[in-house]
């Protein structure tokens, strides 16, 4: 068994965690078996397993190294009283006795470290993720309590960072805020390193774009942002699909993104229940009141009930109602991007009541 005291910067009060099993790993996501929130602690920063009768420590690809005893330590094996320290974060050894093993040493397979995902295991990553509407729905109420229930920016980031990350593994992710000046400011990441934007995204999200996407040999680097408030900043999620994510799964992005905007505008968190969300448009002059920006439904509901079900329709009828506008009511085609059959999609167009697009080819036709 292996005991750790964990403390999260200098100063503070220490976590005891028991490892019982052979193996856990410590990071800053909810995913892992020790969760250590501190800065300089990644998302999945490092691994620690039982191999040859000792432990020892493996560090994720791609992540620096630790310190160990006061030097620098890339990894190896640990014992009762080495002090481990990852940006603020302290992590000391009291006790490293292994359990007595059931097995042969010499049966332990040599690939017992933190790499990525073999092609079976990335496989098997892809089959578990959502592919069902009632599964979606599922993920929504829970993405809508967290923004309903956040407090401050870096919380709801914090924690929809880590949702996202348990929820729809292997990817990467980025939760923060898009600028045109600044470009996208995470303000909590899963990511290993942080990712440079190409500049052609940028550009893509500047012109107006709410999804931009760049491949290379790492993968797939997404972002996905809010409908963005002319001269100032919104919300944001950046994520390196790996395996690539399937159409639905985008399209729950483009709806959290929304509603974490929400959140991030202090809709939320208002001091006084009901008063409508305020955002500067631009910067305005010393003195003058901020412009009220119109909500849309989903926020309005959001921030005037906790109906769970009265939200999730409600969201579901913007989602449909935005995809079948970009298609132009083509309803093969819409069904095909909400990745539900034609005969559902028929029955919740009638349900929910959205409009017959069909009119906008007409007037193209028209024009042209």
């Amino acid at each position: 068994m292996l005991t750790l005291e964990v403390r999260r910067r200098p100063g503070t009060g220490a976590e005891m965690h028991r490892i019982t099993g052979p193996s856990a790993t410590v990071g800053a996501s909810s995913g892992n078996e020790i969760v250590v929130r501190a800065r300089g602690v990644y998302g999945r920063h490092l691994r620690l397993l039982e191999r040859d009768g000792a432990y020892h420590l493996d560090l994720f690809r791609g992540i620096g190294a630790v310190q160990l005893n006061g030097r620098e330590f890339s990894g190896g094996a640990i014992a009762a009283g080495d002090r481990i320290t990852i940006g603020e974060a302290t992590i000391t050894v009291v006790d490293a006795a292994p359990a007595p093993r059931s097995t042969p040493v010499d049966e332990i397979t040599e690939g017992d470290v933190a790499a990525p995902l073999p092609a079976a295991a990335a496989a098997t990553a892809t089959a578990q993720l959502p592919a069902t509407e009632v599964e979606y729905r599922g993920l929504r109420s829970a993405a809508y309590r967290i923004c309903r229930q956040a407090r401050s920016a870096e919380d709801l980031a914090t924690e929809l960072t880590d949702f996202l990350d348990r929820e729809l593994p292997p990817s990467e992710w980025a939760v923060g805020e898009f600028s045109p000046i600044a470009g996208f400011r995470p303000l909590a990441s899963t990511f290993r390193e942080n990712p440079a934007l190409p500049p052609r995204m940028v550009q893509d999200i500047r012109s107006g774009e709410r999804l931009a996407r760049s491949e290379s040999v790492t993968g797939v680097l997404t972002l996905v942002v809010e409908p963005p408030v002319e001269g100032g900043g919104c919300a944001g999620i950046l994520v390196r699909e790996s395996p690539r994510l399937a159409a639905r799964a985008v399209l729950f992005l483009e709806e959290l993104v929304q509603l974490a905007g929400v959140a991030f505008a202090g809709a939320v968190a208002v001091a006084d229940e009901g008063a409508p969300a305020i955002r500067p448009t631009q910067e305005a002059p010393i003195g003058a009141a901020p412009t009220a920006i119109e909500a849309s439904p989903a926020e309005i509901v959001l921030r005037s009930t906790d109906d769970l079900k009265k939200i999730v329709e409600t969201v579901e009828r913007e989602v449909i109602d935005r995809a079948m506008r970009r298609v132009e009511g083509n309803q093969s085609r819409g069904a095909q991007i909400l990745n539900i059959s034609r005969g559902s999609l028929i029955a919740k167009l009638k349900e929910f009541g959205v409009p017959d697009y069909r009119y906008m080819r007409r007037e193209r036709g028209r024009r042209g």
